[in-house]
């Protein structure tokens, strides 16, 4: 449930938690993510609520004394009598929500969300990512379009997670793995409580890969599966689509998309169901890969 209120941003020494009455405690935070350093004030009680890592690829660093980014985390007291959760950007509250997750999940994609906008190291693009035989399947698409099913899908059938959020592409096109906990969603809503989810693997334990495939798909109920291969112009433009920052720095995004893909191949295709249609992706790769020299064995998930 999300409240809307009107708040005065405050320091979070001035926050309190209403369930015990008791003053707050300060903890800041500063990270280096991609070459953008970002700063967090919050409390001591909500950094152990957030997820480690917070911004997946990301270094803490010494704090700095003008950040790219400033946010802030803390609870305050509502209108109706009970705290809610403040996420605010430099000196204006961008969300607030009773649901501490809610608002968790908030503060993590907008963290994302401006390291990837503001970075000039690396292409964010909005993709899901796992590594097969060496390389990396890029399954680009907005919010709410699939992509984190179609990812959990195939990794089920023996990929290796990279990202459900953002393929990020460094300038020499190859693939950094993005690794946050996965989110699940059943009709519009999300399932997951990452209670019984296993934990990520860290990006750093994951190497970057070369792109060897694109799969353009955007989940329709009831769907009919039908692939159509792509051509290196029209992959790009698929990718470009999803990618943030495009306006700013356009010239650096294109000709890093343009070296990502140089020797991947590309499908688009609407789908229905994650499971039949990650069978069917494997089944292209398998078809298409001898280029690569890879022979995926679907049956088993794994490559030979």
């Amino acid at each position: 449930m999300t409240e809307t209120i009107a708040i005065t941003l405050e320091p979070p020494r001035e926050a309190h938690v209403a369930a015990a009455g008791e003053r707050a405690s300060a903890c800041v935070a500063s990270y280096r993510a991609y070459g953008v350093s970002i700063t967090l004030r919050t409390t001591a009680q909500l950094m152990a609520a957030l997820p480690s890592p917070l911004i997946p690829g990301a270094e803490s660093s010494a704090l700095e004394t003008n950040p790219a980014v400033v946010f802030r985390f803390y609870p305050a007291p509502s209108s109706a009598g009970r705290p809610v959760f403040v996420v605010g950007e430099g000196d204006r509250a961008i969300f607030a929500s009773a649901d501490l997750r809610e608002a968790t999940r908030v503060l993590e994609s907008q963290m994302h969300l401006r390291a990837a906008a503001l970075t000039e190291q690396y292409v964010f693009v909005h993709a899901g990512v796992v590594q097969w035989g060496g390389r990396a399947l890029l399954l680009p698409g907005a919010s709410h379009t699939g992509k984190s099913s179609l990812v959990a899908a195939l990794v089920a059938a023996g990929a290796q997670y990279y990202s459900d959020e953002y393929a990020v592409i460094d300038l020499q096109g190859r693939v950094r793995a993005f690794p946050r906990q996965m989110r699940l969603r059943e009709n519009g809503a999300d399932k997951s409580d990452g209670s019984d989810a296993a934990e990520p693997v860290r990006a750093s334990a994951l190497g970057p890969l070369p792109v060897g495939w694109v799969m353009s798909l955007r989940f329709r109920d009831g769907a009919i599966w039908s692939p159509k291969e792509l051509t290196p112009g029209q992959t790009v433009l698929a990718l470009l689509e999803n990618t943030i920052a495009v306006r700013r720095q356009s010239e650096l995004t294109l000709s890093t998309l343009k070296l990502a893909v140089e020797t991947a191949r590309a499908w688009q295709s609407e789908r229905g169901d994650a499971a039949h249609a990650a069978l069917e992706v494997l089944r292209i790769i398998g078809e298409n890969s001898k280029i690569h020299g890879v022979q995926p064995d679907v049956s088993q998930g794994r490559t030979r």
